[in-house]
């Protein structure tokens, strides 16, 4: 496993970084049979399930990338001999290669003899081949480090980013969309602890919009096992906001009080932001003035990782990672935007002392319901 941005840091911060990495690493690989160890640069997993073990990783933030990779004796007859052998398992007559080499430490040979020896004794080994150092067909790779030399076909990428815990916690309000989704996971990428929340505006009706929400961060839960779901009760709060309220406001009132509701949350776990999944058509949708209308409603900063972003922009994303089923269908937690002629911010706060929003919020707490998604266990 490589990591690349956890490598710029100082030495406390990079050996911290690299102790949550680890920690994450073994939360993923849990129920897996393996041996962890570290050298700088670079994290080894010893595993007969290499494959289990690169898709459970290449979701995991802080890690660029992953080979399943053959261990053997840093020479160059070991290495020679590693080579010819995952050659045979690649190469086809007809086929072109090439050997990459990289070293780490004094050795008694360079990385070009490593390519001269083994790119020969594949030649005379596998019938048929050719060497061909510009645009080779297959690429086979020699990592030497210290006593030891590594041989893999595969680059496998993952995430990248910085480790899940680095960088503070934050409350994302989620509602199982594919906006609510990705959002959440870019903050995860950026290494935030993420506690997600539904607002469930029909607490007592059948649930299907609670299954679905629990269903995307399950999915997200791939990306750190850890992930817990907070199911807030929001019905009471919902019709009292949407019920009798003819100013077309009702859009930004319902924003409002959830964004208030995250802030309460925040202060809970020590979130020090909240996450919205608003995106650049929906910014336009609702007017540039009515983000600064819902911020007011909190103290603490609102992250919007998809500002730039277009519906086409993010579906990529979330079908690299499969963190978003399409067939999904979410709750509208709010109602649609409108286009107030003047958004008055005193106008929106008188409105919600009549509607005693904070006492809502502050009744509707206690029944706050926490799922565990590894263990599938409510709390």
């Amino acid at each position: 496993m490589r990591y690349g941005e956890i490598a710029l840091k100082s030495e406390p911060v990079r050996r911290r970084f690299e102790r949550r990495l680890i920690e994450n690493i073994k939360l993923s690989l849990k129920g897996l049979d393996y041996k962890l160890r570290r050298e700088r640069g670079r994290i080894f997993t010893d595993t007969r399930r290499p494959s289990a073990v690169i898709e459970r990783l290449a979701k995991t933030p802080g890690i660029v990338s992953l080979s399943s990779s053959l261990r053997t004796n840093a020479t160059i007859d070991s290495i020679t001999s590693a080579v010819v052998r995952e050659a045979k398992k690649i190469l086809s007559p007809g086929m072109t290669f090439a050997i990459r080499t990289s070293r780490v430490g004094e050795h008694p040979f360079s990385s070009k003899d490593v390519n001269v020896s083994a790119g020969s004794a594949v030649l005379a080994e596998v019938k048929g081949v050719r060497v061909n150092l510009s645009t080779p067909k297959r690429k086979i790779f020699v990592d030497v480090r210290g006593r030891d030399a590594y041989v893999f076909t595969e680059i496998v990428y993952g995430v990248g980013g910085l480790p899940v815990g680095t960088q503070g916690s934050v409350v994302a309000l989620f509602s199982g969309s594919l906006n609510s989704s990705v959002s959440s996971y870019l903050v995860m990428k950026r290494g935030c602890t993420l506690h997600p929340t539904f607002f469930d505006p029909r607490p007592h009706a059948d649930g299907r919009a609670r299954k679905y929400a629990v269903g995307a961060a399950r999915k997200l839960a791939g990306i750190y096992p850890k992930l817990e779901l907070r199911i807030f009760p929001y019905g009471k709060i919902f019709r009292t906001i949407t019920e009798g309220i003819a100013q077309g406001l009702e859009n930004l009132l319902c924003k409002r009080a959830m964004i208030r509701t995250a802030e309460v949350i925040a202060g809970q776990v020590g979130g020090a932001a909240i996450v919205g999944d608003e995106d650049l058509e929906k910014i336009a949708e609702g007017g540039v003035e009515s983000l600064g209308v819902i911020d007011d409603a909190c103290e603490l900063p609102v992250l919007r990782p998809l500002a730039g972003m277009v519906k086409e922009d993010i579906e990529k994303i979330a079908n690299r990672i499969g963190i978003f089923d399409p067939s999904a269908h979410t709750a509208n937690m709010c109602p649609p935007p409108s286009h107030p002629t003047a958004l008055k911010l005193e106008e929106l706060r008188e409105i919600e002392e009549g509607l005693n929003i904070d006492a809502l919020i502050e009744s509707a707490l206690p029944r706050i319901k926490i799922i565990k998604l590894r263990r599938s266990a409510w709390t």
